[in-house]
């Protein structure tokens, strides 16, 4: 897991810096977007996630249009999503697993090594 990219997309800022911290912490590489438009423009400029931590509710783009866009990038297409949310109830689409907010981090960890890829 050490070295894995992962992309963050969360729009409460709070909440991104903690999520992204305690990966950091893991010894991850971690890029941040605050909504699903600007995940894309991350991929799009070279970043290359082998896992992604997707909030559902944000402005600009949502989650679930994240998700539909998602399927038709080469590039992503196959990386695993893992949903960190308040409201979203399971099955996503698109997702691997759904992680509840508040996230403890160890949760959160259990849950990204399941799904490294």
């Amino acid at each position: 897991m050490d070295g894995l990219e992962v992309l963050v997309v969360e729009d409460d800022r709070d909440m991104r810096s903690v999520v992204a911290e305690a990966l950091r912490r893991a010894g991850l590489v971690v890029q941040e977007a605050a909504h699903g438009q600007q995940a894309l423009d991350l991929v799009a400029q070279g970043f290359h996630p082998g896992l992604i931590l997707l909030d559902i509710v944000m402005p600009v783009m949502d989650g679930f249009t994240f998700l539909r866009r998602k399927k038709a990038i080469r590039d992503l297409s196959d990386v695993p999503v893992i949903i960190v949310s308040a409201t979203a109830e399971p099955p996503i689409e698109g997702a691997c697993c759904i992680l509840r907010k508040p996230v403890d981090p160890a949760t959160l960890l259990l849950a990204v090594g399941a799904w490294a890829s």
